[in-house]
């Protein structure tokens, strides 16, 4: 019988993470599926009606749809990994939140002072998260896995 380690307790941020992922998750499901239908319906009826704007339009939106509903099962996924603290999870967290912060980062300068104050208000939190998963005791709870 190999000898087992013992078990890692779950840090309680990683519960609350878990909630928010799983939230986020949920919205993101419900608002998907209502782009992706509102989108297929209006390039139904721009292609019926010969609307070839509205039709485009709509697919866009439908492929917007599916890439949210991609997402979706993304968040699903990653509060399952963080949930059971496994490893893959804590670093694909870590690299979309790092992504998220540099694009809003870029994004904060692109605009004008309302965008870099809304910039500002839009990653307090997505850098706490980052800053929180990167903190040793967090990042230890993973790599014991």
């Amino acid at each position: 019988m190999a000898p087992t380690s013992p078990p890692t307790r779950r840090p309680a941020g990683i519960v609350v993470l878990v909630i928010v992922y799983i939230v986020l998750s949920l919205l993101s499901l419900v608002w998907s599926l209502l782009v992706f239908g509102f989108g297929g319906l209006g390039a139904l009826f721009g292609t019926i009606f010969g609307a070839e704007n509205m039709a485009m339009q709509g697919t866009n939106r439908a492929l917007s749809g599916t890439l949210g509903l991609i997402t979706a099962v993304l968040h699903l996924v990653v509060a399952y990994g963080l949930w059971n603290l496994k490893r893959w999870a804590w670093l694909l967290a870590v690299v979309a939140l790092g992504v998220y912060v540099l694009t809003g980062i870029i994004g904060m300068f692109s605009g004008g002072f309302w965008a870099l104050c809304c910039g500002f208000a839009g990653l307090a939190v997505p850098v706490a998260i980052f800053v929180y998963l990167l903190r040793p005791d967090v990042r230890g709870a993973f790599m014991n896995r």
